[in-house]
């Protein structure tokens, strides 16, 4: 149980990268919930008791999570009730019914948003840091998410011994009661891996260091971890002047004359002809070359998406409609692509760009996180997690040890479930009649729409809602 947390956005985000000049979010000013403040969270700061100043209005959040015993638990109605009590009466008794249906599900995912995140330890000075690593894997994996690049394996020259350490999130070993995980995914690994994190040199500057150390990464994988989809993220975002530089660093590891020639290449780019023979696997920062993605595949190369780009998809700042984290999940059903890249998830302390460069922000107040150097700014770009501790901003610290999700984290998730719907019914009805039933929410999305243009799928979660039970009615026919 969560109380939601309110902040004030008074001036919206402008146009920009996160959505076109047509396709604003309808309500862009006002108070805004996002982040989800635990019980047990310092009094007056979410925690309970809570005060609610008369005429003002709380939300509240509940997560449940129902074990798969059917026998413990099979399906059909189980009620309850819900008390609010005040100052230690009871007030008002709420009436609850929860249906469990004979189905449920996977606990694997068959497509992927992949979260950067950094910087978490330093708000919780006293934690080891393999708590730390445990605790974001936790939280992340149970909002179906790959929480990669953040970790030192991700930036590093190859060591295996750190590479052991981190093997149980890629076998799925460190998701299982035993190690104290419950939730979605159990037994379950992270499907991708990047190896370097927005350029960087984790293999060297040199022809023959990163031959070596391509070598090492590739017999690693092939040996320990052969699902994992691994990568060299090689630059972020570059523009035409990078290319040759592209091309010749790109050179260097498929024309290893070892195996480290089957290291595929990456960017963040949407693909270009002149760095076909170069890139393996593109994210385009305003979509998916649709055009090109089926030869990319046939050829095994891949092409997802980065951030938000409205109209194309959802954005992530604060002030998008809630269905806009959703959203991705259904664009990714329909042209079939596998990952959507989100650039971070715990963006407290700001970058290197603009005028907060590499300063702590006050995110339970402010709403801007994200400042570039043009000056141009995203209110809550780049952060989903929130700290439970704030050692920069002690009248903020929460008193918890801990890591907060948020609505828009939890309206990933719910898109990764909608896939999953998505998923099981086309095993029932086919993938057509389930495209007929999607696109009536997602018309198009991608690069079937220009960025000039207003958003052309439903903003309105009941929409989504409503194809949602359709499909359970598929999943859960006789």
């Amino acid at each position: 149980m969560f109380s939601q947390h309110y902040i004030q956005v008074v001036n919206p985000t402008q146009p920009n990268w996160f959505y076109g000049p047509n396709a604003a979010p309808e309500r862009m000013t006002g108070w805004i919930p996002d982040a989800l403040i635990p019980p047990q969270a310092t009094a007056g700061r979410g925690g309970f008791p809570l005060d609610i100043s008369a005429g003002n209005i709380q939300g509240f959040w509940f997560d449940l999570y129902c074990p798969r015993d059917t026998l413990a638990m099979p399906p059909g109605e189980y009620r309850g009730t819900l008390r609010i009590i005040q100052q230690g009466w009871t007030v008002d008794s709420i009436p609850l019914t929860l249906e469990l249906l004979p189905a449920y599900l996977p606990d694997q995912n068959h497509t992927w948003t992949w979260l950067f995140h950094s910087g978490v330890e330093r708000y919780f000075p006293g934690m080891e840091q393999e708590r730390v690593d445990r605790m974001m894997h936790y939280l992340a994996h149970r909002h179906r998410i790959d929480l990669v690049g953040g970790f030192t394996p991700h930036r590093s020259r190859f060591d295996s011994t750190m590479l052991a350490d981190y093997l149980p999130w890629l076998d799925g070993s460190g998701y299982s009661e035993a190690t104290g995980y419950q939730g979605p995914g159990q037994g379950r690994g992270e499907w991708l891996f990047p190896v370097g994190m927005y350029g960087g040199t984790p293999l060297g500057n040199s022809i023959d260091s990163v031959r070596e150390q391509s070598d090492l990464w590739v017999r690693w994988f092939e040996d320990n971890s052969p699902g994992t989809r691994y990568f060299r993220y090689l630059v972020d975002e570059p523009g035409s002047d990078l290319f040759p530089w592209i091309r010749d660093r790109a050179a260097w590891i498929h024309d290893n004359p070892g195996p480290g020639k089957r290291m595929p290449v990456f960017i963040t780019r949407e693909y270009v002809q002149s760095l076909d023979k170069a890139i393996d696997i593109w994210a385009g920062y305003h979509g998916v070359n649709l055009f090109m993605l089926p030869q990319l595949k046939e050829q095994g190369k891949d092409h997802w998406f980065y951030n938000g780009a409205r109209p194309r998809y959802g954005s992530i700042i604060l002030e998008c409609e809630a269905v806009d984290q959703r959203v991705n999940a259904w664009a990714k059903y329909i042209y079939q692509v596998n990952v959507w890249f989100q650039w971070h998830g715990s963006h407290w302390r700001h970058n290197q760009q603009g005028p907060r460069a590499r300063t702590h922000q006050n995110i339970f107040v402010d709403p801007v996180t994200f400042i570039g150097n043009s000056g141009a700014f995203g209110n809550g770009d780049g952060v989903v997690f929130y700290p439970g501790r704030e050692p920069y901003y002690p009248d903020q610290d929460r008193g918890v040890e801990g890591v907060f999700g948020s609505i828009r984290l939890k309206n990933i998730r719910r898109g990764q479930q909608d896939y999953e719907l998505m998923w099981l019914a086309e095993r029932k009805a086919g993938r057509e009649a389930v495209l007929e039933l999607v696109r009536q929410v997602v018309p198009r999305a991608l690069n079937e729409v220009g960025m000039n243009e207003p958003v052309p799928w439903s903003q309105r979660g009941d929409d989504y809602d409503r194809i949602r039970n359709r499909l359970l009615e598929i999943i859960t026919a006789d």
